[in-house]
């Protein structure tokens, strides 16, 4: 066999150096993966029942966005039709391994939550190109266990793990080595020699002493707006001046007529009602001539 021409002159679609399996075979494992999880909604879109898969992410879709991964290249996504097509057992292996809930909790962790748009910005991503590395890592690892991989997929086999928690910690090395590449271009691009920390910028200061005309005087840095002085609650000049759309204090005199103005009124000493008529009392010559009329109230 070489390629995908058989010894017997058929064509098939296993790949160089691959076999695929009975139809039997692939019916009999895609029955139960079809059924498992969300597996039975396409991985793109809401549609039940799909009838497609992505091998390289192990994903399950729908005719449509069958054709929309057919269109992206086999670099990005390979398309197999699960009823029609034929399978190997690596591939079948991919779907086992991946299968639509491993693939949304992955890329709903690394930033990718709108799963029904925007298909081919979602698997240019980091995030996808770690997962798929990963999950062919896993397929060849299953290979390895029936004698079909080389030694290094053996030894991988061997680390054990999940597709999950082995793509997340692939992410996390691959954002680590790409922050530590960016470091290291800095330091290179600052020219400097012998010091770890070249190319990277420092902080510098410098005594108002040190610069010209500033000696004596408090130097602010440059675009440092202006110092605002505390609000002074109204007081100008050494006068408390009441606001001017605040309420006003007025004082005023009260009036004669209210209850109020009593307080404040000054009473006088004596009352008229109070007054006592006293007048002078005549005594005429002779007692015996005085009358009634001689005394008056």
């Amino acid at each position: 066999m070489s390629g995908n021409i058989q010894a017997d002159g058929n064509i098939t679609a296993a790949g160089k150096g691959q076999v695929c399996i009975p139809t039997a075979s692939k019916n009999t494992q895609f029955r139960k993966l079809k059924n498992s999880g969300s597996n039975t909604i396409c991985f793109d879109c809401p549609n039940t029942r799909p009838t497609w898969a992505s091998t390289t992410y192990g994903v399950f879709l729908c005719l449509d966005c069958s054709a929309a991964h057919r269109s992206m290249g086999v670099h990005l996504t390979f398309v197999r039709s699960v009823d029609l097509d034929e399978w190997t057992q690596r591939q079948i292996d991919a779907m086992r391994i991946g299968g639509n809930d491993n693939a949304k909790k992955f890329f709903r962790k690394h930033g990718c939550t709108d799963f029904h748009t925007k298909t081919e910005k979602k698997y240019t991503s980091k995030a996808a190109v770690a997962y798929r590395a990963e999950l062919s890592k896993m397929v060849e690892a299953e290979a390895a266990k029936r004698g079909e991989g080389s030694a290094d997929a053996s030894s991988s086999a061997a680390a054990g793990g999940n597709l999950f928690d082995n793509a997340d910690a692939t992410m996390k090395k691959s954002l680590e080595d790409e922050a530590r590449a960016r470091v290291d271009a800095a330091r290179s691009n600052g020219g400097g020699t012998g010091s770890s920390s070249a190319g990277v910028l420092q902080p510098s200061a410098k005594l108002a002493s040190q610069m010209t005309g500033a000696k004596g005087k408090l130097v602010t840095p440059t675009g440092t707006p202006a110092a605002t002085p505390p609000a002074s609650g109204g007081v100008k000049g050494g006068l408390l001046k009441p606001p001017s759309n605040g309420p006003k204090l007025v004082l005023r005199k009260p009036g004669t007529s209210t209850a109020s103005s009593r307080l404040f009124k000054k009473t006088s000493t004596a009352s008229t009602a109070s007054r006592l008529r006293v007048n002078k009392i005549t005594t005429p010559a002779s007692t015996s001539s005085i009358s009634d009329d001689a005394f008056e109230d």
